[in-house]
């Protein structure tokens, strides 16, 4: 699932942006080691396809997952990567598996809170969905290991916190 989430961030922002409409749908805001980042979250159009970076997906039998990838031209990328062992997760549903993760040059080096020192955690002020939208607004804290690459462990000596929020629009899949 995870690798399915960077694949779908990494061919959004690897795209000429000419190719696609993107609205903005949200923001993602933090602060990673001192420096401040604020992306949008988007919704990207081509012809009468849609892709957004903030979705939550229910896959079926009794799970769910959120993720949320900011935008940037830049091919910086923040995201947010929640799994949950229901399909209708609610702002104190707690998650079964969180992974917060930031590319500071947009390339296969990151880094990530998986293998991190203490544990990430996410909050929710609103946590929502129908069948085809709904809206997540709520706050993370975690520290952040460095990754060479997304096939290699991350690196426990070498980690920095991070503080942020959001407030997007999502789409259902």
């Amino acid at each position: 699932m995870k690798f399915a989430a960077v694949l779908f961030t990494l061919v959004i922002l690897t795209t000429p942006v000419l190719a696609f409409e993107i609205e903005e749908i949200g923001t993602i805001q933090a602060t990673f080691d001192g420096e401040s980042i604020a992306q949008p979250t988007v919704l990207a159009r081509d012809k009468d396809q849609e892709s957004a970076t903030a979705f939550l997906m229910h896959p079926g039998a009794g799970f769910s997952s959120f993720s949320l990838a900011g935008y940037s031209r830049d091919n910086k990328r923040l995201g947010i990567e929640v799994t949950y062992m229901t399909e209708k997760p609610g702002p104190q549903t707690a998650p079964v598996s969180l992974t917060i993760t930031y590319s500071p040059q947009g390339k296969a080096a990151h880094w990530t809170s998986e293998e991190a020192p203490t544990p990430a955690s996410i909050s929710f002020t609103t946590l929502e969905a129908d069948d085809k939208v709904g809206r997540a607004v709520g706050g993370f804290v975690a520290v952040l290991c460095f990754s060479e690459n997304y096939e290699s462990g991350a690196d426990s000596g070498n980690c920095r916190p991070i503080e942020g929020s959001f407030d997007t629009k999502l789409f259902v899949e």
